[in-house]
């Protein structure tokens, strides 16, 4: 049950539309950078957002103008809800169960989770896995063309969403990108985006996540160089100390 008092502030007419997309920073950043490219790519537009007095005092700047973090966009026949912060584990559970009330309300019949989860050692290829709310949803992770968890366990907002869309037998599917953990992958992101732009039969740009891709990866080839080759140096003077007569 929601013990936090939240707003949905409404900025522009609402399409009728039939999806909610969401994608929340977790694992790899895949669902904040997935966001961000369909809202560039599509050019979504803002139609609402959200206020809480439990969030962190945040607003994001765009061209000099405050926005609250947590918002929603449309275009293309869906919602898509995003934010520009970490949800903090305490409000993920209320704040999911505002978003899917909201949406609902609005006619929305079926939920697409963006989110990642760690890699696998043994692959080179960034796999899209896939949990649902129902049974009911397994057409859409077919269509998706995702292969379904058969056990594990996924956290944050995302669990939170999935889980409240089980209890309000909505349809739910969240994708899962393996991915890097400690830094963002938009290699991952561009995997995922590819399968929910064949599902929607919509064109989404993700070369430049691609072309990102490859910069973050050389610089971070760098930072591992410089940092093996500094510990290197650092074992080299303490295995040989100097000496005092």
């Amino acid at each position: 049950m929601k013990e936090n008092d939240y707003t949905i502030i409404e900025e522009g007419p609402l399409p009728k539309v039939n999806t909610l997309v969401a994608g929340f920073p977790g694992i790899g950043l895949i669902g904040g950078i997935s966001s961000e490219q369909l809202i560039n790519s599509l050019s979504l537009s803002q139609v609402a957002s959200i206020h809480c007095n439990e969030f962190p005092p945040t607003a994001v700047i765009f061209d000099g103008i405050p926005r609250r973090p947590v918002r929603f966009f449309a275009g293309e026949g869906f919602l898509l809800v995003k934010s520009d912060m970490v949800i903090p584990p305490d409000l993920s559970f209320s704040l999911a169960e505002t978003i899917i009330d909201w949406v609902v309300e609005k006619g929305v019949t079926e939920v697409i989770i963006f989110d990642g989860i760690p890699e696998s050692e043994n692959s080179d290829d960034k796999k899209i896995w896939g949990a649902i709310s129902s049974h009911s949803a397994e057409k859409q992770a077919r269509k998706l063309n995702i292969e379904l968890i058969d056990r594990g366990a996924i956290s944050g907002i995302a669990s939170a969403l999935l889980l409240y869309a089980h209890e309000m037998r909505l349809e739910a599917v969240a994708m899962l990108a393996e991915s890097t953990i400690k830094i963002p992958d938009p290699r991952a992101s561009a995997e995922l985006l590819d399968k929910f732009s064949d599902y929607c039969e919509i064109e989404v740009e993700t070369g430049s996540l691609l072309e990102s891709a490859e910069k973050l990866e050389e610089k971070y080839s760098q930072l591992v160089s410089h940092t093996q080759k500094a510990h290197n140096e650092m074992k080299h003077r303490t295995a040989h100390p100097p000496l005092y007569g």
